[in-house]
């Protein structure tokens, strides 16, 4: 393998420099570390290092080449929005390195302890609130480095995945069969139609947060943040709701259409009702979650392209698997 098909954490050397970077932007700020860094998370799109210091441990996290616009992009929306996001110490905005605080708690852990529904009933109002406040930085966010998902720009980007055979995997025990490739391809006229629907309703595009689960939010006495903005986008505010209500459900053991979710669903809607009305808040919801599994598809797709093998074949199921789960939501409504 050549050192270009790595991965920055696979090259030589690379514990040292890391190393040897985070421990003089701490003593900048009069923090001295205590420990070497100590891996703590490893994926093929990220890598998170633990730092004890003389004061609270610090984490240093690394990016893989497409998501590096994290860091610059957490440091912004923390000036914007200092209440509800994760605070950073310093980045390396060019390698895609940021340096944080601990955090503290997050929802996943005290869910674990305490199995309740009440912490979402507090931040998806909030989280929408949020999103609201992100509307007039539209131009500011894409020249951080955010993707455009814009409903105008969908279709086309969706056009060119099902061009993309080989990342379907067709015919592949964990691929798109043939036939639902040739429905695939049947439905991108109706996508382009849909889409076109959802913004007839008027509700703004802003920040989207792709991956907005218990895993990515920090609890403490003063309330919630949110972190882990790798894969955020210009969009539809609601297709967040794909991840995030699939992970509720997955962990209250719930229905997607269950009483629970939906009284979650309409918390969320109801800080909406500015642009919308009502009907028109739940018929947009519904068109988002069918739209929204297809923008997840093309989120896994635009990391698993760049990946170096093997983890590129590793992790190429995540895409038809989505295209899968847009195929059945949009079948029943085509």
């Amino acid at each position: 393998m050549q050192k270009s098909d790595l991965l920055p954490w696979q090259q030589e050397n690379w514990l040292l420099g890391i190393e040897n970077w985070a421990t003089t932007q701490l003593h900048q700020h009069n923090i001295k570390t205590i420990s070497r860094p100590i891996l703590i998370h490893s994926a093929p799109w990220s890598v998170v290092y633990k730092i004890f210091t003389n004061q609270v441990p610090f984490y240093f996290k690394a990016l893989c080449p497409v998501l590096n616009h994290e860091p610059l992009l957490t440091q912004q929306l923390f000036h914007w929005q200092p209440g509800m996001i994760q605070p950073v110490l310093e980045i390396e905005p060019d390698k895609g390195w940021m340096l944080m605080p601990e955090g503290g708690t997050t929802l996943r852990q005290v869910l674990e302890q305490n199995p309740t529904l009440n912490y979402w009933k507090k931040i998806l109002p909030a989280y929408a609130r949020f999103q609201q406040a992100m509307i007039p930085h539209q131009q500011e966010l894409l020249v951080l480095g955010v993707k455009d998902r814009s409903l105008a720009v969908l279709p086309g980007l969706v056009k060119r995945l099902a061009e993309e055979r080989q990342a379907l995997c067709i015919g592949q025990p964990d691929g798109l069969s043939p036939a639902d490739y040739e429905a695939f391809l049947g439905y991108l006229p109706k996508l382009k139609t849909k889409c076109e629907i959802l913004s007839q309703f008027g509700i703004p595009e802003t920040l989207q947060h792709d991956d907005l689960h218990d895993g990515n939010i920090f609890i403490d006495q003063n309330g919630f943040k949110f972190f882990d903005w790798a894969e955020s986008f210009i969009a539809h505010p609601f297709f967040t709701l794909v991840v995030t209500l699939r992970s509720i459900a997955y962990r209250f053991e719930l229905e997607e259409s269950s009483p629970e979710i939906r009284e979650l669903t309409d918390l969320y809607l109801k800080e909406w009702l500015d642009y919308a009305k009502w009907d028109g808040l739940q018929e947009a919801f519904e068109l988002a979650m069918v739209i929204g599994r297809i923008n997840r598809a093309l989120t896994w797709h635009m990391v698993v392209s760049t990946l170096p093998e093997p983890d590129k074949s590793k992790e190429a199921d995540a895409v038809p698997g989505w295209v899968q789960l847009f195929l059945e939501k949009i079948t029943p409504c085509a």
